[in-house]
């Protein structure tokens, strides 16, 4: 969970909420939090979904980092051609979905700007 996270957790509840090294079940019953079960549930389910999206954008930005294309010699003519579309043809048809997919997760709010961004680039590719 990220700070935005404990902050809606805090503000839930009333009470300051936030992890450190003596954060335990016991001290989340002391503050009384188990009056808020259900809406402590969907904050950690949002904090997760968003987790998820952050991790899927890192993923496709590392994979176009080492994405190469190959230049092999035609035929032994000292002409060179440029070869490995397929894998980055196959990689942007992938990205674009997920990105897409993205655009319209209730969850993308932290990360829009980002997500737009993305997308833009690969359309443009």
């Amino acid at each position: 969970m990220k700070e935005r996270h404990w902050k809606q957790l805090s503000d839930l509840t009333g009470v300051e909420i936030a992890p450190d090294e003596d954060f335990n079940l016991q001290k989340v019953i002391d503050k009384g939090m188990a009056k808020f079960v259900t809406e402590c549930e969907d904050i950690g389910e949002k904090a997760y979904k968003e987790n998820h999206i952050e991790k899927s954008l890192l993923k496709m930005k590392k994979e176009w980092e080492g994405l190469c294309f190959l230049t092999p010699e035609f035929k032994a003519t000292r002409t060179y051609i440029i070869a490995g579309f397929d894998d980055a043809a196959a990689i942007l048809d992938e990205h674009i979905v997920t990105g897409q997919a993205m655009q319209f997760s209730p969850f993308k709010k932290p990360f829009e700007a980002e997500i737009e961004e993305w997308v833009g680039q690969l359309c443009t590719v």
